[in-house]
């Protein structure tokens, strides 16, 4: 790494690093691969040499496709579901609310539609809980059900998921969540996060769709051995890889090995627009370019969200498994106006956490902030964005009579899923639990004073990091350098998300022009280098941050700019543009 303007640090707050790669590797990768330079560069920082790169570069699923049944359970599974299928037996399924969920439970429900059996789908409602639910057990029970799967949920519903095999149901839990040493008692459980399974097992990182599609690849696979499509068509599969790429980049699971190579052939799949739903939204919102990963985790997941967090869950499912176009044009105007409503409640929520934020006292090692009635589908979004502001550990509490439940969101050094763990078996919340950058928890009011001085404890300033935090971008850049043909190299390394960020550039001393303030508090400009060439350039949501507040005031000064670089393409014209993330006085 090496510091760029050492001692300074940007709009932000932070101080920013470049990146080095080893000059002879790029080389080395130049020539046997036949790659452009900075594309070269930019894969020896992501750890790829000259062995791995053509199946990062160009994964193939004939190739690289696990083989499904080397996840424990699922042999058995695909065989007891084809045992249903064969039957005539109808197959109850439990999905999540989130993205995952929804398009997990919708590729179930289409490849079970598709071979001609009967199935039901429940996705609950926030005020249902998360994950598999003993009432609905007892309904599935009751149609005629033997066979229940969970998707995205279920690996430590013990109650509800026991309460089905009590009833004489074969519970198959298909998951990806982490796992604890006793499983559910239940008929089988495919889960790359089996504390049984290999941890470098090659679908470890799988998102719960990912999963699912494996499940679907496998029990295909059995019916077709049992000789069932000899007088049917055989379903294509293909046809799901839209929607595993939806839903695993909307769970922001690592990008790398089978989860680039899912989202990289579904994304291929989903220009195509052969499912309905994934179109009619596109359509509702004005993708009229060819989709990426940023389409899908920052425009359509919100909008399938929304129906989790303050509509009826399902209706994201729905929409994705819906085979009229007219319906789903429907779903999708549903849909973005719930996310809306949601934008709403959000920016409503924020305003409050900010101002007790800011009337409290400076010096603090975490956030907590709370509020009557907070609506439980954005406290999430709400702590993430309040983290991103201060790069403190944040708490954000909604109180609901004598019932509190939270969310939290974390900074390098706190482990703040362990910290929620921690506090659920010392008797300080109700429920809790998470991951160390993410957690979720519940507790009465009459908890709360002891729970947050555990907090006080054990989130202390030694353990925060030190001095400003860091931003690291992969290269500088002339303005001038900024081309479409840059932009068309860049995408060799798309698609982009955890564990395979979008490349980010410093470029240096260009002068601020044409500033605006547009909608939602977006920042549109224009970026001027010394010999005269311009770019657009915009900044997302930053009108009431520091960076937004300046540039609003200084046009015509100079600064450096972080940002990445875009594709613009608007009624034919192909142009690049910045995405700017923060800037530096120049």
């Amino acid at each position: 790494m090496q510091d760029f303007e050492e001692g300074k640090t940007s709009l932000n707050g932070f101080m920013w690093q470049v990146q080095q790669a080893d000059d002879s590797s790029v080389r080395l990768l130049m020539q046997r691969e036949n790659l452009p330079e900075i594309v070269a560069r930019l894969l020896v920082l992501r750890g790829l040499n000259a062995d791995t790169v053509d199946e990062f570069l160009y994964p193939k699923l004939k190739t690289n496709l696990p083989n499904p049944n080397t996840l424990k359970d699922m042999q058995r599974s695909a065989e007891r579901v084809a045992d249903a299928v064969v039957a005539g037996e109808p197959v109850g399924i439990m999905g999540d609310y989130d993205v995952d969920g929804a398009t997990s439970t919708a590729i179930l429900k289409m490849f079970f539609q598709s071979v001609g059996t009967t199935v039901y789908t429940f996705i609950p409602d926030r005020e249902d809980g998360y994950g598999p639910n003993a009432k609905k057990m007892v309904e599935y029970k009751n149609s005629g059900c033997r066979v229940v799967l969970t998707a995205d949920c279920g690996t430590t519903a013990y109650e509800p998921i026991e309460a089905g095999t009590n009833l004489g149901l074969d519970v198959i839990i298909l998951d990806h969540h982490n796992a604890e040493i006793v499983l559910p008692k239940c008929y089988a459980v495919v889960n790359p996060k089996r504390l049984d399974e290999p941890v470098d097992h090659p679908c470890r990182h799988l998102a719960a769709c990912g999963v699912v599609f494996l499940f679907v690849v496998a029990l295909n696979a059995e019916l077709r051995r049992r000789g069932f499509y000899a007088d049917k068509e055989e379903p294509n599969l293909i046809r799901y890889l839209d929607l595993v790429a939806f839903g695993t980049v909307c769970d922001v699971v690592q990008l790398r090995g089978v989860n680039r190579l899912l989202v990289k052939s579904g994304l291929q799949q989903a220009r195509l627009n052969l499912n309905k739903g994934l179109y009619a939204l596109c359509q509702c919102v004005n993708i009229n370019e060819p989709l990426q990963s940023y389409h899908l985790g920052y425009i359509l997941g919100p909008r399938v969200n929304a129906c989790g967090r303050v509509g009826k869950s399902d209706l994201g499912m729905q929409l994705l498994s819906c085979p009229d176009e007219i319906q789903a044009a429907l779903l999708a105007q549903e849909l973005d106006g719930l996310n809306l409503s949601r934008r709403e409640i959000e920016a409503d929520v924020m305003l409050q956490a900010i101002e007790q934020v800011e009337s409290g006292p400076s010096d603090r090692t975490f956030l907590a902030v709370k509020g009557k009635n907070w609506h439980q589908g954005v406290v999430g979004i709400v702590a993430g964005r309040l983290k991103d502001r201060y790069n403190l550990p944040v708490l954000v509490m909604s109180i609901e009579g004598d019932d509190v439940k939270g969310s939290a969101r974390s900074v390098a050094g706190i482990d703040m899923g362990t910290l929620i763990m921690n506090a659920l078996a010392k008797g300080l919340l109700t429920r809790g639990g998470g991951h160390p950058m993410a957690a979720g928890f519940s507790l009465t009011t009459a908890q709360l004073p002891a729970f947050e001085s555990y907090l006080q404890e054990n989130i202390t300033s030694d353990k925060l990091p030190s001095g400003p935090a860091r931003l690291n971008a992969d290269g500088i850049l002339d303005l001038g350098g900024i081309t479409w043909n840059l932009a068309e190299q860049l995408d060799l390394l798309a698609p982009y998300g955890e564990g395979n960020l979008e490349p980010t550039f410093i470029i240096p001393n260009v002068t601020l022009n044409y500033v605006n303030l547009l909608k939602n508090g977006h920042i549109g400009c224009s970026l001027v280098n010394t010999a005269g060439q311009r770019i657009g350039a915009i900044a997302f949501k930053v009108a009431d941050t520091d960076l937004g507040q300046t540039f609003l005031s200084a046009t015509g000064e100079n600064f450096h700019i972080l940002g990445t670089i875009k594709k613009d393409v608007w009624n034919g014209r192909q142009k690049v543009q910045i995405q700017i993330l923060d800037a530096m006085r120049a």
